[in-house]
């Protein structure tokens, strides 16, 4: 399968392509500006205390440039934030009103803290001359934790949408492939509606009941089974045409025949949130600790390798007598640390852990992302290294070297993720190690003393496009990879997708006006910090 295949096969191998590719360009926008607002405004602070500490200006110097630079993103990643939310409401609408219950409460949280993030930011930047250094570091401090606030809701929110926390995978690495067996999901039926269901009908289709009190019914229903009933109480059938009508006492059924089939559905989502925790439901999600740590790195390592890159091109761009030389030298010092530091951190630690929560909690994408199947020539076979990627693997996914990686081929197709995100997952890797050895010569030449050669300084220049390609390449596996799903094990793709989709032309349309605002964005930040 070559990769015009696999291109086609994730485009319209699922439901819904162009307006997935329109949600996959608005999304990633959005995150290539929201990088800078969550990584330059920590680095700001970071410099900042440097100043309070050595007293030395070229600290200030650096602390307000970048200032400069996150300010002038903050507004248009505010701008694509509501365009990608509401692109959420217009093309997925059927996703937020079944997640609806699930999400609220990070996301009217959220809403706190983009106000915090706005008030501070705006403070920090224009209140510099109007209140103490000290202070001002205070309000730098809250400005950043604004911006970490707002990404910990909206991770949330994302992380429950990969692995809900009362959705069970199930695959056993000591087993192997003949372990996995589709999803399921736990729910809490409350009593009035668990005693119109046959339990010996519920049986047969695959549910187990876990436990039972005067209250409520804890089962676990097969994920093929909730996705079918999710697309028909989105459909708008009433229960006697439903799929659950197969399951319940002929008493019952006459009862419930003519009730929609949305209403019993809601019931029963909505007593399951209450027991996992009306509050808590996102952020008890599998792998959100992870994730919300894995995104803060790349947003600060894309933001140091941006810094490295913008620095190392004022110097290429200056002479050896030239007095601004030693501050230029001081700030790619100090962008070339904290760029090894992150990369390293992402690279061995939550990295890592996001590869570990995948493994465990969606063996599915994992199979996808290590390509275990005679479809395709993977990444490592065509660079004579599948024996030891074979041999490593197990031990860095499973902590055991005779674990089993799930076997892509075994997976009932209409589980499988697109084979794309296997090129993709091991394209971010290879840039991920360049990135380090960026980051290593960068810090080399910064601790040598002696002036960078041009060459030295021109891979920095090209750096943060490196780092931005591997953020976006991240995301892509990790969206693209949820796939067929749109809610892991409870609802795909098609059922969250509006009644009234647009023309393919319009979609392309607003994904061409948001790429533009990017373009002249970027423009505008290179003129306003290097050409003034």
């Amino acid at each position: 399968m070559d990769p015009f295949n696999l291109i086609q096969q994730w485009f319209s191998g699922y439901p819904a392509g162009w307006e997935r590719l329109l949600s996959m360009i608005g999304i990633e926008v959005h995150w290539i500006i929201l990088q800078y607002v969550l990584g330059l405004s920590f680095l700001a602070v970071v410099a900042e205390a440097i100043w309070l500490r050595t007293g030395n200006d070229d600290w200030k110097r650096l602390s307000r440039t970048i200032a400069k630079g996150f300010v002038a993103v903050f507004a248009v990643g505010a701008a694509t934030g509501t365009a990608a939310e509401f692109g959420l409401v217009l093309l997925w609408p059927n996703l937020t009103e079944a997640a609806g219950r699930y999400i609220y409460f990070p996301l009217y949280m959220e809403i706190f803290a983009f106000i915090m993030e706005a008030v501070f930011v705006y403070m920090y930047f224009y209140a510099e001359d109007k209140v103490s250094p000290k202070t001002h570091l205070i309000i730098g401090i809250l400005a950043f934790i604004g911006a970490w606030y707002s990404g910990a809701m909206i991770l949330s929110v994302n992380s429950f949408m990969q692995a809900p926390v009362n959705v069970i995978a199930h695959y056993d690495p000591m087993v192997g492939p003949s372990s996995w067996a589709p999803p399921d999901v736990l729910l809490f039926v409350p009593a009035q509606i668990a005693q119109a269901i046959d339990v010996h009908k519920l049986a047969a289709v695959g549910a187990k009941v876990i436990s039972a009190n005067p209250q409520q019914v804890t089962v676990t229903l097969p994920s093929g089974l909730v996705r079918v009933l999710m697309r028909e109480a989105f459909a708008g059938k009433t229960v006697g045409q439903s799929t659950l009508a197969a399951v319940l006492r002929p008493e019952a059924l006459k009862t419930l025949s003519s009730i929609p089939l949305k209403s019993v559905i809601d019931a029963i989502v909505a007593n399951t949130v209450k027991n996992a925790g009306t509050y808590m439901i996102t952020f008890l999600s599998k792998g959100y600790l992870a994730t919300y740590v894995h995104a803060l790195g790349a947003a600060l390592t894309v933001s140091a390798f941006t810094l490295l890159g913008g620095y190392a091109l004022r110097l290429l761009r200056t002479s050896r007598d030239d007095r601004d030389r030693g501050y230029f030298l001081k700030a790619i010092k100090f962008a070339a640390i904290v760029a090894l530091v992150m990369i390293a951190i992402q690279g061995t630690g939550s990295g890592h852990a996001m590869g570990e929560a995948v493994a465990k909690f969606n063996p599915e994408k994992f199979a996808a992302m290590e390509a275990t199947t005679t479809k395709i020539t993977s990444i490592p076979a065509m660079f004579g290294m599948k024996q030891l990627v074979d041999q490593m693997m197990p031990l860095v996914a499973y902590g055991n070297p005779n674990a089993k990686l799930p076997s892509y081929d075994v997976i009932a197709p209409e589980y499988r993720p697109p084979l794309l995100i296997h090129y993709l997952y091991y394209t971010k890797i290879g840039l991920g190690v360049l990135l380090g050895l960026i980051g290593l010569l960068a810090v080399f030449y910064a601790f040598r003393g002696r002036e960078w050669p041009r060459w030295a300084l021109w891979i920095a220049v090209i750096s943060p496009a490196i780092a931005q390609i591997t953020s976006f390449l991240g995301w892509g596996v990790r969206e693209m990879g949820r796939k067929p799903w749109a809610i892991y094990g409870i609802m795909d793709v098609q059922t969250e997708l509006t009644i009234n989709p647009p023309p393919a032309w319009q979609l392309m349309g607003v994904a061409a006006y948001l790429t533009i605002i990017l373009v002249v964005l970027v423009l505008a930040v290179y003129w306003f910090l290097w050409r003034r």
